[in-house]
């Protein structure tokens, strides 16, 4: 967790620089510059929340991770800023081009993975619902700014998930909301993500409608995971070969059930290019139509 909040930090510290540097590239467009000087403050006050949480991090913080970080998803994440800086340097930024960017690098996994850091390390209720008003805040502002401009719907249909025309559903099962956030925004772009916070709504998902794939913790309010997949499978028996528990539990029955079952699960944590292959694994290997029949 040391090194996602460390890399994080100097993410959040990137962008802010970039975008303050862009302000004053773009100074005669006053509306264009002010946008990114208050995109710059943002991520500011984005990488001191950081360097406040990483000051209290426990032992026990650490070992609640669900996620790990690989060099590649990193650079993934990073591309967007590095190409600006390139551009940047060169003399060759244009507008266009910086607006592509930064749709490109704010609606990524980057935000999902902020949420998640700040919620794993247990900061105050009241401090991390403001985080996810802020970050919701901060891409709907760019949002708008963006379908402001002439051209604008070709950036946003560029970065936005179209679920109407998505051919899979996913359904994740998961009571931590930053957790499932993040999940979602590593499915694939054209999947529609529907969400559960427990294992009583997640059956009830089940029962009213197909799913290519259902990712779920075990242990959670209401009705834990195995109770939920027990259910699932008399709903639909060939859920068992699209179903993927994702979970820290160490419950020795747990764990047993999962091994007797064959069933696919993951740990927490996980590195995110795993979770990543699993669920694109699965996705493919899927043929059954939405329509078809539930018994």
């Amino acid at each position: 967790m040391n090194n996602i909040i460390s890399w994080l930090i100097g993410l959040e510290s990137t962008a802010a620089n970039l975008y303050a540097k862009a302000a004053i590239l773009f100074r005669e467009d006053e509306l264009f510059s002010q946008f990114l000087s208050t995109m710059a403050a943002e991520e500011k006050e984005h990488e001191k929340l950081l360097q406040k949480a990483s000051l209290s991090i426990s032992d026990i913080q650490m070992k609640r991770a669900s996620f790990s970080l690989d060099g590649d998803f990193r650079n993934k994440v990073e591309a967007p800023f590095n190409r600006a800086w390139k551009l940047l340097a060169k003399g060759e930024l244009t507008k266009n081009t910086m607006v592509d960017i930064l749709a490109e690098a704010e609606f990524s996994e980057w935000n999902e993975i902020f949420l998640y850091v700040i919620d794993s390390l247990n900061m105050a209720g009241d401090e991390f619902n403001l985080a996810v008003s802020d970050v919701d805040l901060h891409r709907m502002h760019i949002q708008e700014y963006i379908l402001s401009l002439p051209d604008g719907e070709g950036f946003i249909q560029r970065i936005r998930r179209l679920s109407q025309s998505s051919s899979k559903r996913v359904l994740i099962v998961e009571g931590n909301n930053s957790v499932a956030r993040m999940l979602e925004a590593l499915a694939e772009d054209d999947v529609e993500v529907v969400i559960a916070r427990n294992g009583e709504e997640g059956i009830s998902c089940i029962q009213q409608g197909y799913f290519d794939l259902v990712v779920s913790d075990i242990e959670m309010p209401k009705l834990n995971g195995i109770d939920m997949y027990k259910q699932a499978v008399v709903t639909d028996p060939s859920l068992c070969r699209r179903f993927i528990f994702f979970t820290g539990s160490e419950n020795p029955e747990h764990l047993s059930f999962v091994r007797a079952t064959n069933t696919l699960m993951l740990p927490k944590p996980s590195p995110v290019r795993v979770i990543c292959e699993m669920m694109n694994d699965v996705l493919e290997s899927t043929s059954v139509p939405h329509d078809a029949t539930i018994h």
